[in-house]
């Protein structure tokens, strides 16, 4: 299927959820494209696009990798949080993100999902610019479900995810609740992210992960 045909397919979705959720000096530049098949239900919750807006310059499951289940279906649902886009973005076939109410995803610009990767936020995640995420990925920032202690007080409270700029998430990577990944940073594949204990422009890697090594950068 060509490119073209792809996006003639997905103009109506794509025109509808612009002028129902945006602005109309923001929606009538159509900044969110939405691949036909593909689910964004905002539910109470909000969307927003800070700064210059560009045709096309959000594009929800058109991305796809050889290695990600075509069967497969994008999914953005906004429960009463806000999802906030501070530039361009493209979430890939399969991506699933669920925001809780009064939760808050803000995306740096750049920000890239290849395919079939989740984010689940009840509380706040933040990216920064340049974020790569390869496929098969979890971001949290909660448990989802409460633990008591003795006292019956609640131990495992949400804690906000932090992401840097110019990192790169590979396939399989888990990131918890509370971890702060700095700047400059690669993640390799299949690491356990927890914590706030990793040094600015190094690979981190492992199960938990660590920083094992200085990089002087990367590029795709």
């Amino acid at each position: 299927m060509s490119r073209l045909f792809e996006f003639c397919l997905s103009f109506p979705k794509t025109l509808l959820f612009n002028l129902r959720h945006l602005p109309l000096r923001q929606a009538v530049k159509l900044p969110i494209c939405i691949r036909y098949g593909s689910i964004v239900h905002i539910a109470k919750g909000s969307i927003c696009i800070k700064g210059d807006v560009r045709t096309a310059m959000i594009r929800i499951g058109f991305h796809k990798v050889p290695v990600c289940n075509y069967k497969d279906c994008t999914q953005i649902i906004i429960d009463g949080g806000r999802l906030v886009f501070q530039g361009e973005a493209h979430l890939g076939h399969g991506t699933k993100i669920h925001i809780a109410e009064g939760a808050e995803l803000v995306l740096g610009d750049n920000f890239a999902v290849s395919a079939s990767s989740q984010i689940n936020c009840y509380h706040k995640i933040t990216m920064g610019q340049d974020i790569q995420f390869s496929w098969d990925c979890l971001v949290m920032d909660s448990d989802t479900h409460k633990i008591y202690g003795k006292n019956l007080e609640m131990i495992n409270s949400d804690q906000e995810v932090k992401i840097g700029d110019k990192v790169w998430i590979g396939c399989r990577t888990t990131i918890l609740k509370g971890s702060v990944i700095p700047d400059g940073c690669v993640i390799g594949a299949g690491s356990l992210v927890a914590g706030k204990i990793f040094s600015p422009n190094t690979i981190i890697i492992g199960s938990p992960a660590k920083s094992v090594r200085t990089i002087d950068g990367w590029e795709l």
